[in-house]
């Protein structure tokens, strides 16, 4: 990965907002937790019933890391992306560091019309190490880190108006948040597990309908069901030694078992 000074960062502000904001139907990022260290960044609709697929041409992000934790780029929406490392030192934040992680895509890709209401997966990336502590978060836009050195705020240049014209402006606010749902990860809830959470399993994997937990006792509470796009699909708090997952469409899932002070994240196929 490539190392970015505070000067260059500067320069980069006026590659990427001098356009004009469609707030009232643009899209938000959000921060999927895909287990084992494994993260996907995506882009949320803003509510509309638009049923015109937005194009994509270009975006970018910055995600914070305690310091001295590295990540690597997995797979992103044009498979090119880049993640540009900066020190937090200079940027007057010597306990993290970060990667201003972006995309230009050769041809514009199509996500689907916002009327769906659909998480798009933009990047996945993986944490390198496996650290215990601090936190994982992607950059506000209205942070003051982001107001200070603007090229690290998030942006998407997209093309979400029907009118037979490709015309691509940046859709993400650059001054609210830029953000919505889950935006942060706390590496301390990846220490030691409770023995009550090592014990239990899941089977069978892959599924078709009936999947059961095994080791459970009475300190688990609920279990949550995510899709690969970080969409909670399903949220049980009664009966947890099973569950149905026939009413789910084919591919993978993420199932969050919580007990008093701990969680734990199952990877499930279904079939």
């Amino acid at each position: 990965m490539k190392k970015i000074t505070l000067p260059t960062l500067l320069v980069l502000a006026f590659c990427f907002f001098f356009s004009s904001v469609k707030a009232q139907d643009g899209y938000t990022y959000t921060l999927v937790d895909n287990g084992s260290y494994n993260f996907t960044i995506a882009a949320v609709p803003n509510a509309s019933a638009s049923n015109f697929a937005s194009s994509v041409q270009s975006y970018g992000f910055t995600i914070i890391l305690p310091d001295g934790v590295t990540a690597s780029i997995t797979t992103s929406l044009g498979s090119g992306a880049s993640a540009t490392f900066f020190d937090g030192n200079n940027v007057g934040q010597p306990t993290l560091d970060g990667y201003l992680i972006t995309e230009t895509l050769g041809s514009p890709v199509t996500l689907t019309a916002p009327s769906a209401g659909t998480n798009s997966s933009i990047v996945t990336i993986q944490i390198n190490g496996s650290p215990t502590s601090g936190t994982l978060s992607i950059l506000a836009n209205d942070s003051a880190l982001a107001n200070t050195v603007t090229p690290l705020k998030s942006f998407m240049q997209a093309d979400m108006i029907d009118d037979a014209m490709a015309s691509f402006a940046n859709v993400v606010d650059p001054n609210a948040s830029g953000l919505s749902g889950t935006t942060t990860f706390d590496f301390d809830t990846l220490s030691t597990p409770s023995e009550e959470l090592t014990s239990i399993s899941m089977h069978p994997n892959p599924a078709k309908d009936i999947v059961y937990l095994n080791g459970l006792d009475a300190s688990v509470s609920a279990l949550e069901i995510y899709n690969s796009t970080g969409q909670l699909v399903v949220t049980k708090k009664n009966n947890l030694n099973t569950f149905n997952v026939s009413q789910l469409r084919s591919g993978i899932y993420f199932v969050k078992v919580y007990a008093d002070n701990s969680q734990k994240t199952f990877k499930l196929i279904k079939e």
